[in-house]
């Protein structure tokens, strides 16, 4: 199985470059009847992969969404499927799943370093009843809770929305 997923990928490929089925065949060391039937199913379904791989992909692609198209494609190898991973972002897309680059977070100033290091040391010997009274929110949704009030403080973070009050 493993084995036919591999020659078809590589019988379309030299398809797809201009060589004849015959040529094909011959490269390939197998009929040009074979050579005929896989082009025409790829034409006709516009893939090499069953319906059964396709669901495993996505079982892969369900059980770690932070997985890059390599890491998938090294996994659906794993069960006998050989494609590339411009095959795997295809498959993926054609279930709906979308993909992009993630951000790349840029790295501290050395006055940010500075900062956050004094901001650290102050907060050093706070108790528990201290930090009780401090909300921990992100900026854009609550830039209200940017001054004191009473006893209570407002600390931002940057780095996720979920909590927000």
């Amino acid at each position: 199985s493993h084995f036919k997923w591999q020659l078809s990928e590589r019988i379309i490929k030299l398809l797809k470059e201009g060589k004849s089925s015959r040529s094909v065949a011959k490269d390939v060391g197998c009929s040009q009847s074979a050579v005929s039937k896989i082009w025409t199913k790829y034409k006709q379904h516009g893939k090499v992969t069953s319906k059964r791989q396709d669901r495993k992909l996505k079982a892969i692609c369900l059980e770690n969404r932070k997985c890059t198209a390599k890491q998938m494609r090294n996994k659906w190898e794993e069960t006998g499927v050989n494609v590339c991973d411009r095959t795997v972002r295809n498959r993926l897309k054609e279930m709906g799943f979308t993909y992009r680059k993630a951000k790349r977070k840029p790295s501290l100033t050395p006055k940010q370093k500075k900062t956050r290091l004094q901001w650290a040391k102050e907060k050093q010997l706070w108790t528990v009843d201290d930090w009780m009274k401090v909300i921990f929110s992100d900026e854009s949704c609550q830039k209200l809770l940017r001054y004191y009030y009473g006893d209570l403080h407002a600390v931002y973070t940057y780095e996720y929305r979920s909590i927000c009050i």
